[in-house]
């Protein structure tokens, strides 16, 4: 090899070295991740859906809907008790939040919830096009009873579940 390709090498070496050195490091990133443990959801919610009111009314009927929902779609990931501890979610060593604990979703609004159900978030799958909105309602209430808030009891006059009312 010649002086001349030793010294470009070299030359070329050391440019990249220094062209490295002067990279400017690249701050970490704050931006919150489906396993951030300092925010339940990481999602942008639009006024509009945090204002929204939830039409299906907290009683002992729509938190047992939910409840059939949640142990069908949510357990694996969410635990069968609602406490983050879910065989899914330990299996992908994830961070998911713990619904007993009533801090958890305290600042969170029906509506902010109802969206969060439907929208989904990384890896948690968006519920929009999988379930009806009264069976993602009676989910939002069953998790406002994971957290400990008593539901009304039942009226009795609280419509049927999956009924499709025919015209005679």
């Amino acid at each position: 090899m010649s002086s001349k390709t030793l010294l470009l090498i070299l030359v070329l070496a050391a440019g990249c070295l220094w062209a490295q050195e002067k990279k400017e490091p690249e701050p970490p990133s704050t931006a919150p991740t489906a396993t951030t443990p300092a925010s339940p959801h990481p999602a942008t919610i639009s006024a509009e859906d945090k204002a929204r009111k939830n039409p299906v009314k907290f009683t002992e009927v729509s938190v047992q809907r939910g409840k059939r929902i949640y142990n069908t779609q949510c357990a694996l990931c969410h635990g069968e008790k609602g406490d983050g501890k879910g065989e899914l979610a330990e299996d992908m060593k994830l961070n998911v939040p713990d619904f007993t604990n009533p801090d958890t979703l305290k600042d969170r609004t029906d509506g902010e919830l109802f969206a969060i159900i439907g929208a989904g978030i990384d890896p948690m799958p968006g519920q929009a096009g999988r379930m009806t909105e009264p069976q993602r309602w009676n989910l939002v209430n069953y998790l406002r009873a994971l957290a400990g808030k008593a539901p009304e009891k039942s009226s009795g006059k609280e419509p049927e579940e999956n009924v499709i009312l025919v015209p005679q």
